[in-house]
C-alpha cells in the first residue's frame, strides 16, 4: 500500500530533526505521532547518538547514526548540517524524542507555520505543552492564539533554515541552556520569537537528561552552572531579560470582543457623528450601534442558530446581504463584523455592498483571522478563511480602495477599512433597485 510520502508531489517544506539516545519506546511514540499527525510534507530526520536503531519507516525517514553520544546540542547540529547539504526545505524544527504530537492534530505544524506570517521579523516559533518553561504552558489561561515572547524552549524549535545561517548553530560548550542562549542571540539578531498557542506536544520532560546526568540535570546547581555560563557569555541584563518574560500577552482577561468593536467604532464613530447612514450588515441581537441600520436575514425578534439562538435579531431591514433594498451610492458606511466568512460568494457581497456606498463611503470588515485561529472550523457556518491580505485583495477588485488594516488585540481577528472609489457609471450586473428599474453597467 502506498503511504501518503511515496505519493506526496511537493517537496517537504519542513526538515524535522530528531534527536534520540537509547530511548526506543518513547523515541517509536514520538515518531508514529509524526507521521500519523502531520498534514505538511516533512522530511524527518533522526540523529541516533545511541546503539544502533532498526527503523521501518516511509521513505521520507533519514536515520543518521554518529557512532556515539554528540549530545543534544551536538546532536540537533549533526542533523542541521546533513538537512543543509542535501536539499534543505525551507524550515527546520529540532524536537525532543520524548514529545507527542496529539491525534488528528494534522494542522500542528501548519498552524506553527502560519505564525512567520504574522511579522517578517518572526524568527522561531514554538508549541505550548504540559511541561515547558515560560509562556509555552498550557497552565496559562485568557492569553491570544500568538505571542511575542523573550524565549522559547528547544523541545520544538521552528525557524528558517536561512535564519540558522544568520544565528548560527548551538552552542555545544554550554552545560544546558542551549535554548536561552539560541533565544538571546536569535533576538540579538533581530528576530522575534512568537508562541503558537494553538499547538499542543505532549512532554515526557527529561527523559534522556536524567538518563545520562542523572540527579545532577535540572538540579538547583544544574540551574546554577547553566545560569552563570549565560551571564559570562552574554551580560546579566540579557540573561534576565531572557528568562523574564517581559513580553508577551498583556494582562489576563482583556476582553477582544470589547477592543474589536472599539477598533470599528474608531472608524465608523465619525461618520455617525456627521450624520451619515452606516448600515450594520448582518447584525444578529445587537446593533454595534444605535443609530445604525441593522440589516439582518432575519426579521426583527426572530430567534436564530448557532450564537444567536437566544437571541432575536436586532433588525431594522429584513434582507439578504448580496440583495439590499437601498438606491445605489445611498449609505455613507457599512460594517460587516463576522460575516464575510458566512458567504459562498463573497464576491457577489462586496459587489452589492460597493454599489449602495457612495462614492468615498466607508466599509468596515472584521473577521477571524486564518493565521490565528481555527478560521473555518471554529464555527460550522463558516465557508471561508481570511487574512487580513486576502479580504484586502477582494475589497480592491470591486472597486475599493483599502486604506487600514489592523489586528484585535489580544484576539483572533483583524480588521480591514476600505473606501469606495468613485466611478463614472456602474455596472455591477443586473440589479433591480426601488423604483423597479433594472441597472446594468461597469464599474471605472
Amino acid at each position: 500500500m502506498k503511504n501518503s510520502a511515496r505519493v506526496q508531489t511537493a517537496g517537504p517544506t519542513v526538515d524535522l530533526i530528531v534527536v534520540t539516545y537509547n530511548n526506543a519506546e518513547l523515541l517509536g511514540r514520538c515518531l508514529r505521532s509524526i507521521l500519523t499527525n502531520t498534514g505538511e510534507p516533512i522530511r524527518v530526520i533522526v540523529v541516533n547518538n545511541g546503539s544502533p536503531l532498526e527503523i521501518h519507516a516511509p521513505a521520507n525517514v533519514v536515520v543518521l547514526e554518529t557512532g556515539k553520544n554528540l549530545g543534544w546540542m551536538g546532536g540537533v547540529n549533526h542533523g542541521v548540517r546533513w538537512a543543509a547539504e542535501n536539499t534543505p526545505a525551507p524550515f527546520v524544527l529540532w524536537m525532543n524524542d520524548d514529545t507527542q504530537i496529539l491525534d488528528h492534530d494534522h494542522g500542528w505544524l501548519t498552524k506553527m507555520m502560519n505564525c512567520f506570517q504574522l511579522d517578517p521579523a518572526v524568527g522561531a516559533v514554538g508549541p505550548t505543552s504540559n511541561a515547558v518553561m515560560g509562556q509555552q504552558t498550557m497552565q496559562l489561561q485568557g492569553l491570544p492564539p500568538a505571542i511575542e515572547v523573550t524565549r522559547l524552549s528547544g523541545l520544538c524549535f521552528l525557524t528558517r533554515h536561512k535564519n540558522v545561517e544568520i544565528v548560527g548553530s548551538l552552542d555545544e560548550s554550554l552545560p544546558g541552556g542551549d535554548d536561552l542562549d539560541y533565544a538571546i542571540r536569535m533576538r540579538d539578531a533581530g528576530f522575534k520569537l512568537c508562541v503558537c498557542r494553538r499547538t499542543f506536544l505532549f512532554h515526557h520532560y527529561a527523559q534522556t537528561g536524567r538518563k545520562v546526568h542523572g540527579e545532577y540535570w535540572d538540579s538547583r546547581a544544574h540551574t546554577e552552572d547553566l545560569n552563570t555560563a549565560l551571564i559570562k557569555k552574554h551580560g546579566f541584563k540579557k540573561w534576565m531579560d531572557c528568562v523574564s518574560d517581559r513580553l508577551g500577552a498583556g494582562p489576563a482577561g482583556y476582553d477582544f470582543v470589547a477592543s474589536e468593536e472599539a477598533l470599528a467604532m474608531s472608524e465608523l464613530d465619525p461618520v455617525i457623528a456627521a450624520g451619515g447612514k452606516v448600515l450594520d450588515l448582518g447584525c444578529g441581537g445587537r446593533k454595534l450601534h444605535e443609530k445604525m441600520v441593522g440589516v439582518d436575514i432575519r426579521a426583527n425578534g426572530q430567534m436564530g442558530v448557532g450564537g444567536n439562538a437566544n437571541h432575536g435579531a436586532a433588525s431594522d431591514v429584513e434582507a439578504d446581504v448580496l440583495d439590499l433594498p437601498m438606491e445605489s451610492r445611498s449609505v455613507d458606511g457599512i460594517l460587516a463584523k463576522h460575516l464575510l466568512e458566512h458567504i459562498v460568494d463573497p464576491i457577489a457581497a462586496l459587489t452589492e455592498w460597493h454599489r449602495v456606498l457612495k462614492p468615498g463611503g466607508k466599509i468596515v470588515v472584521l473577521c477571524p483571522d486564518y493565521r490565528l485561529c481555527e478560521a473555518i472550523s471554529v464555527d460550522p457556518s463558516h465557508v471561508h478563511a481570511y487574512t487580513p491580505e486576502s479580504v484586502s485583495s477582494l475589497l480592491r477588485a470591486v472597486g475599493f480602495d483599502v486604506t487600514r488594516t489592523d489586528q484585535v488585540r489580544p484576539g483572533y481577528v483583524f480588521m480591514v477599512v476600505a473606501t469606495s472609489l468613485k466611478y463614472e457609471h456602474v455596472n455591477y450586473g443586473p440589479h433591480r433597485t426601488t423604483s423597479g428599474e433594472i441597472e446594468i453597467g461597469v464599474y471605472v
